[in-house]
């Protein structure tokens, strides 16, 4: 090999390591609605809750990562809209609290820390689930 192939080998490399160290996301279906999550965050090993009442119909997942707070809910306000759901709620303190809603569901997405690490809690519900 020579030397400006091993240069050019390093290059595609190193882009490789920046690409897979700015995370990228990756969708999960909740309650039959489509929400991204960061590649960051892992799911919890927790069981996913689906629940069904009177046409009402929930489902909740959690995730597990090392995220910062303020980086996942720049991740939300920015892909949320982008993918149609709109902002309903916004309390960020320590923790955050956001809220989007779309075509007759909702989504709660909550982020805490636990133990170290970042939790993302993500609650899907609506009528006609």
């Amino acid at each position: 090999m020579t030397v400006r192939q091993s240069i050019a080998c390093l290059g595609y490399f190193l882009i490789a390591v920046m690409l897979a160290a700015c995370g990228g996301s990756r969708d999960e279906t909740i309650s039959g609605a489509t929400i991204p999550v960061p590649s960051a965050m892992k799911k919890g090993s927790e069981k996913p809750a689906e629940i069904s009442f009177l046409g009402f119909g929930a489902g909740q997942a959690t995730f597990h990562g090392n995220m910062e707070t303020n980086k996942l809910v720049e991740f939300y306000q920015k892909e949320m809209p982008a993918r149609g759901w709109q902002p309903s709620m916004n309390l960020v303190s320590g923790g955050a609290m956001l809220a989007y809603s779309k075509d007759g569901k909702s989504v709660l997405i909550g982020i805490s820390k636990q133990n170290g690490e970042t939790v993302l809690s993500l609650t899907v519900g609506g009528v006609g689930k």
